[in-house]
């Protein structure tokens, strides 16, 4: 039997994704996972990373990152069944779509990346990039070509969106150890002493 995890707030805070996470520990097999599964959440998507145990692996270069690929096949396929339960009942809780991924030493491999819908307005010269690609034959879309460039953005700049993305999860993390608590009343204002005059 499968147990939701509580989710109350229809934002989803920190707090919520490591008791996710926490709660995923204990719906998977203790053979499969060496640490705690990484959760993160967008108005899309839940991306659930699972992080394999490695501790009996040896070896080095391309022999280890071999072991670890086949790892991940091997697991991917027994947990299959299992993911796609756990995944219904997350996405009846969160209200959106979810993804997995496994990931063993230094090999990370998503399995059902969600493509969203993403409006926006570009101006000409922004579609001409895009249409550029296109007559070149690296892409075949606009949709394609405007992904394209995301990626290579990316990689490109990947230390710097590391940088700032460890600054939102700060402000987050910050954000909600000020969030405001429920207080009562105020007290009553005392009137027997009139302060808008300075005492002499």
């Amino acid at each position: 039997m499968i147990v939701v995890p509580p989710h109350e707030t229809e934002t989803v805070t920190l707090s919520d994704l490591q008791e996710l996470a926490q709660w995923l520990r204990g719906q998977l097999p203790a053979s499969v996972l060496g640490s705690d599964p990484e959760a993160t959440i967008d108005a899309d998507e839940l991306l659930i990373i699972l992080t394999l145990d490695t501790e009996m692996f040896v070896g080095e270069g391309k022999i280890r990152r071999r072991a670890e690929q086949e790892l991940i096949e091997r697991l991917r396929s027994q947990t299959r069944q299992l993911r796609i339960q756990l995944g219904r009942h997350l996405e009846r809780t969160y209200s959106c779509a979810v993804s997995w991924g496994m990931r063993a030493g230094e090999t990370l491999e998503l399995f059902t990346p969600n493509t969203a819908p993403v409006m926006t307005r570009l101006s000409r010269q922004e579609r001409q990039v895009l249409d550029t690609l296109i007559a070149a034959n690296i892409v075949h879309t606009r949709s394609a070509a405007l992904s394209y460039i995301v990626r290579l953005f990316a990689a490109e700049h990947q230390e710097w969106l590391n940088t700032a993305q460890q600054a939102v999860q700060q402000m987050t993390s910050l954000r909600e150890q000020l969030r405001p608590q429920q207080r009562g009343n105020p007290p009553p204002l005392d009137l027997s002493t009139d302060h808008s005059k300075p005492s002499l």
